[in-house]
């Protein structure tokens, strides 16, 4: 993210214009916490998306076929699929939006692009710009796949949740290093020389070996002559005010990282790093942030590259999130011993949980039942 992308941003993407709100003021640096957060955020959810598998169904039978390699493997000649989805959760975060436009049977982020929004017939897209070439094309609706994320732009909610805390970050970095800096006053005997060199040589104590004495790293004395006297001005609260001053820094940008992480359903703790009760966080940002997210993508891919008469037939695709998350085979071992006993995984389904390329012979694929699971009417006439 180049701080030319950011400048960007501050445009709105279909008339080019800028809200004379966007930034007032001069918080650039303090910007760059909420920008911080932001980036944060699209990496961790992006990271996850690409863990995820596109699966695709012919009949209601699981299949590897073109539009499992596009969804994958590669969308176009020059790009995987992981950058081409990261590509994707940028736009959907710092756009609300995003258009994919299919040519030649690939699928390309459009940059840019003018929609043309109707009631009662499709909407049509205009002037689409992808990597920075122009399409004299206009595409309708049923022609691209239009990925929405809310109802209104998350970002600019952020941004002015964020804008305050960006003052106070920048008053409080002010305090902080107000407060460790030296002050001190210099006593000048009303006896003074004032003769041409006494005066020169009080400027140059002034700007340059005082200037010397406090920029030391180390320590430093400062010789004084003709009665000069020298006293440092509260230093007994210099220390205890500079770390308070320091902990309401932190506290902001903390606030501004709960913010990002809040409006886009990411658990707080998560984003930060922080470790304590880690899978609970995790289990939530999968079930408020990805799997809704998820469900965005497949909805819009199914109704656009399948339909509505090959989705019934039970041709489709589906994002599948079971298997982002890390397991441990020990974990996981006595779930898929019961999930195999009543007959709802087979050995394929099994390898498949756990990362591993499914055996795809007759008896990798059968299902098998414990006695303990007959139909109540079969051990009611005592066969079991």
């Amino acid at each position: 993210m180049y701080i030319t992308d950011w400048f960007r941003g501050l445009f709105n993407l279909h008339d080019g214009t800028l809200p004379l709100d966007a930034y007032v003021g001069n918080v650039v640096g303090e910007v760059f916490y909420k920008e911080l957060a932001l980036q944060a955020s699209v990496n961790l959810i992006a990271n996850t998306i690409t863990r995820s598998e596109f699966l695709t169904y012919e009949k209601g039978k699981e299949v590897k076929n073109d539009n499992y390699y596009l969804l994958n493997i590669e969308p176009n000649q020059n790009k995987s699929a992981s950058k081409f989805w990261r590509d994707v959760i940028h736009k959907l975060i710092y756009d609300n939006e995003c258009l994919v436009i299919q040519q030649d049977k690939m699928f390309y982020v459009a940059d840019s692009f003018n929609p043309v929004k109707f009631a009662f017939k499709e909407n049509i897209y205009k002037n689409i710009v992808v990597e920075g070439y122009n399409l004299k094309n206009v595409y309708t609706e049923s022609q691209v796949f239009h990925f929405e994320l809310h109802n209104q732009r998350i970002k600019t909610v952020i941004d002015n949740l964020c804008e305050s805390y960006s003052k106070l970050i920048k008053a409080s970095s002010k305090g902080y290093l107000k407060g460790k800096g030296k002050k001190a006053k210099l006593t000048i005997p009303t006896n003074y020389p004032q003769t041409e060199k006494a005066q020169e040589d009080l400027k140059k104590l002034l700007e340059e070996r005082f200037k010397t004495f406090f920029e030391a790293e180390g320590d430093a004395v400062l010789p004084l002559t003709n009665g000069l006297g020298y006293e440092e001005i509260g230093q007994d609260n210099k220390t205890q005010s500079s770390s308070i001053e320091g902990r309401h820094i932190r506290a902001f940008v903390d606030d501004i990282f709960d913010f990002t992480a809040i409006g886009l359903q990411i658990p707080p703790a998560l984003l930060k790093g922080n470790v304590a009760d880690t899978g609970k966080a995790v289990n939530d940002f999968l079930t408020f942030c990805i799997n809704p997210l998820a469900k965005i993508l497949s909805d819009e891919i199914n109704r656009k590259l399948y339909g509505k008469k090959l989705y019934l037939e039970r041709t489709y695709c589906k994002l599948d999130t079971t298997r982002i998350k890390v397991v441990e085979l020990k974990d996981i071992a006595n779930a898929l011993d019961i999930l195999t006993r009543i007959g709802a995984y087979c050995v394929d389904d099994s390898l498949r949980a756990l990362g591993m390329e499914p055996l795809n012979t007759e008896w990798s694929k059968a299902r098998w039942m414990t006695k303990n699971y007959s139909p109540i009417e079969k051990m009611a006439k005592g066969d079991g």
